[in-house]
């Protein structure tokens, strides 16, 4: 079967989903996308999930501003997400010196991260001990949760000195209860060391505010304008589908869009980025994790290190009883594979082709946890190019075996692969 190397042709708006537990190269795959797109909307998480973008050799590592920055196009931060303050005005203070205007809106119903969020997160995962999640300490979790019990700080509060201060009084005694006397440690935070911050980041930020919610939606609905989706994290750190309890606090699929954004139910297309294998940062089950020299090779070569916690990934093969459930919760209409490069170096490459748990046989993820824990992966081999093909411009012009490990991919998901990523920076794909 021949592919020819064609022109990339995708429908917008279009979100942009991580299939498997983050990392899969979601940030390069947007900056790609934002050159076809008019604005770019980051809808869930917080600046744990980090997205990287090279271009012309310099690496931009973003954790907050959308991917789509480097493309200058219109930027916004969506109700879904959660924002510190001092993180996100080093990320526009960065890009502004490059000259690289941040045309960013954010939204007035957007929750704060506070110092006290991330002394809790710190404090709970020393209470959990041996079963803690593996949380970075940034208090995405904690903000998230105030969010849902309706005592957050919004964007709105944070640009309002009378509204933060009331906020800071009202909350905060609870907060210093809860980490010194439920989980025992102690904390140096006051009232006012933590108004006199907030209150500059809020004057600083204030002329970003905007309700996205009615600019995106009059946007999609004026049909005139391109709108790309940017999604955090990926599938299975999904708070509810994904492999609880080691997920993070929001849903990654990609029907997280509406609620997240403000917009209602509408087709919007959606891509998911596979990594050409699998990785993931943190506890839980892994049934494809290798354990031997295999797996640090493709450490080694693949750079696997957390953009945000630095933390070396945890490897292993391509799992398709994961991408199986990924399409079936977020229905993609396309799939990126990124990092196909990495596996040049390897004589043999495997694929989980489906689970056995007790004698059955499964070709998903189960939805009992305590079932996944003990999934055991069955593989089919796959003969490796032991070639460079980060070159490599057009699918024919792939090593058969690179093409065959695609192709079976292809036929396995029923979904048409349209980019192959295969080097780091921005020209470095194949389009299908």
């Amino acid at each position: 079967m021949k592919i020819k190397n064609l022109k990339l042709k995708i429908n917008f708006p279009l979100v942009i989903v991580g299939s498997q537990w983050g990392d899969e190269g979601k940030g390069k795959i947007v900056d790609l996308l934002a050159k076809e797109a008019d604005s770019v909307v980051r809808y869930n998480g917080g600046n744990n999930a980090g997205h990287t973008v090279v271009f012309q050799g310099e690496k931009f590592k973003l954790s907050l501003i959308p991917s789509g920055v480097l493309q200058r196009k219109k930027l916004f931060l969506a109700q879904g997400v959660v924002i510190d303050p001092k993180v996100l005005l080093e990320e526009i203070e960065f890009f502004e010196k490059r000259r690289i205007k941040v045309d960013l809106t954010i939204d007035p119903r957007v929750n704060i991260v506070m110092p006290y969020h991330k002394e809790l997160d710190r404090a709970t995962e020393v209470w959990k001990g041996k079963k803690a999640t593996g949380s970075l300490h940034l208090g995405i979790g904690y903000c998230y949760e105030d969010k849902n019990n309706r005592s957050g700080v919004r964007f709105e509060d944070l640009i309002d000195p009378l509204s933060l201060k009331e906020k800071l009084a009202m909350f905060f005694p609870l907060k210093k209860l809860q980490i010194e006397k439920v989980f025992g440690q102690k904390t140096e935070l006051t009232v006012e060391e933590i108004y006199k911050d907030y209150i500059v980041y809020g004057k600083k930020l204030k002329k970003y505010l905007g309700d996205v919610s009615l600019i995106i939606q009059n946007t999609i609905q004026a049909k005139k304008k391109k709108v790309l989706f940017e999604g955090a994290h990926g599938t299975f750190l999904d708070g509810v589908f994904g492999t609880h309890p080691y997920t993070t606090a929001v849903y990654t699929i990609s029907g997280g869009v509406f609620p997240y954004v403000g917009i209602a139910p509408q087709k919007i297309y959606s891509m998911g980025i596979v990594k050409a294998y699998t990785t993931r940062v943190g506890n839980g089950p892994f049934p494809t994790e290798l354990f031997d020299k295999i797996g640090e090779e493709i450490r080694s070569v693949g750079g696997e290190y957390g953009t945000v916690s630095k933390r070396p990934r945890r490897c292993g093969w391509l799992d398709l009883p994961m991408l199986r459930s990924a399409i079936r919760l977020s229905g993609f209409d396309y799939v990126a594979i990124t990092k196909l490069d990495v596996l040049s170096t390897l004589p043999k490459i495997k694929v989980c082709t489906h689970y056995v748990f007790y004698g059955k046989k499964t070709k998903e993820i189960p939805a009992l946890m305590s079932e996944f824990a003990n999934c055991k992966p069955i593989y089919k081999d796959f003969k490796g190019w032991k070639k460079d093909i980060s070159k490599v411009r057009s699918f024919n012009a792939l090593p058969k075996e690179a093409k065959s490990y695609i192709l079976y991919i292809q036929k396995q998901l029923h979904v048409p692969i349209k980019i192959i990523s295969v080097g780091t920076e921005r020209n470095s794909n194949i389009f299908l």
